[in-house]
């Protein structure tokens, strides 16, 4: 396999994609300023968070982000993100083949790629529940048809107009065309959310980009990567263009203790320690209110079980716990710890900010985010493993 070449560590944010459209314009055009290599968006329909679970009680984000779920259609952020934000690399993070075909997901990311000129980033992954059982969508194998997904979207793009025909589980081509010429003759990148092994393998299979977004030790994150490169390897794909890529849930403040102990006073906090886990309770000590039917984040949690536990989840909010979850503390805090998955082979890290879920919306963290991309952006990369 041919080893990555030497480079800089590319810094990205990833917003939220919610109402009101003048706070999410005024973030990404300040993470622009900032430095950032990358804009990122979600695609959600819904949240987990229970009536009550995202108010001014629960949260100072609330003051500026009056209801949690109200979300912005992100392929038309994105047609619009394209046209206002030059030189930064445009995605999602992520969006799933439940609501979208994959013809049609092949056709807006290869569009988009043309706006950006070489830009566009296809983040998929295999789904949330929330966003897709109360919509009426069965809500099944989401692994597989992942899978199925990566598979027809590359068909369709190696294609070159010709006719397509693929029978699979999920979906059937019959002299299905997709005649829009790649920008540049290359397609599109595909970063991969993956965590379990089938969706590793499958990365290594399909992706050009890993998207983890759970927080990893360094020697998880390189065990998980070179899942993916065996995989690669097997499938005959070459690794010089891969990237490496991590969201990171930060919370920025004066220090790491002050701020997980202001975490631990924030309600709207609970909600994000019952997607975590039951093992990483159990580090701590703690029981996971889901423990005996936890499945992942995107299969088991639902709007009605964080209701039910949400308290319980409370009571339980230990600073350490919430630690294990989030980047928290200073710029020098949180990048010593983000730094810690370079030499495992990170090469492009995604900041999603929840300090204003704990702080408000401050000058001072803001100040803090942008030391901290600029701090990033200067970090050289080693050589990928294997």
């Amino acid at each position: 396999m041919k080893a990555v070449r030497t480079n800089r560590l590319a810094v990205g944010v990833e917003t939220s994609c919610k109402y009101p459209l003048r706070l999410e314009l005024w973030k990404m055009r300040l993470c622009k300023a900032f430095g950032a290599d990358s804009l990122f968006i979600p695609d959600h329909l819904s949240t987990v968070s229970p009536e009550g679970g995202w108010s001014g009680e629960a949260t100072p984000a609330a003051k500026a982000v009056p209801a949690e779920a109200a979300f912005f259609e992100p392929f038309v952020m994105l047609g619009m993100m394209a046209a206002r934000f030059g030189r930064v690399r445009i995605g999602t993070g992520v969006t799933e083949p439940f609501r979208h075909h994959p013809a049609t997901l092949a056709q807006a990311f290869a569009t988009l790629d043309h706006l950006t000129r070489g830009r566009a980033i296809l983040g998929i992954g295999s789904g949330e529940r929330e966003n897709i059982e109360p919509y009426g969508i069965q809500f099944t194998s989401r692994g597989a048809r992942l899978e199925e997904a990566l598979r027809i979207i590359r068909l369709l793009w190696e294609s070159g107009g010709r006719p397509v025909d693929f029978e699979g589980a999920f979906w059937r081509l019959s002299g299905a065309r997709f005649e829009m010429p790649l920008y540049g003759g290359r397609a599109p990148a595909i970063w991969v959310g993956a965590h379990g092994p089938k969706g590793l393998a499958a990365t290594g299979r399909y992706g050009d980009g890993w998207y983890p977004t759970i927080k990893l030790s360094a020697a998880e994150y390189r065990a998980r990567l070179e899942t993916i490169i065996r995989s690669a390897i097997e499938s005959g794909r070459a690794m010089d263009r891969f990237e490496p890529a991590a969201q990171v849930f930060v919370m920025l403040g004066p220090r790491r203790s002050e701020v997980l102990r202001m975490a631990a006073r924030t309600p709207a906090v609970a909600t994000l320690l019952l997607s975590v886990p039951p093992r990483i309770w159990k580090r701590h000590g703690l029981k996971h209110p889901l423990e005996a039917g936890y499945a992942g984040f995107g299969t088991t949690l639902s709007r009605e079980l964080a209701a039910r536990h949400l308290e319980e989840a409370r009571a339980q909010a230990a600073p350490e716990l919430i630690g294990d979850v989030v980047y928290a503390g200073n710029t020098g805090e949180v990048a010593e710890e983000i730094l810690r998955l370079v030499p495992s082979g990170l090469r492009h890290v995604v900041i999603a900010n929840f300090s204003p879920m704990v702080r408000g919306f401050r000058i001072d963290d803001l100040l803090r985010l942008a030391f901290l991309i600029r701090r990033l952006r200067r970090v050289r990369t080693a050589a990928m493993p294997g």
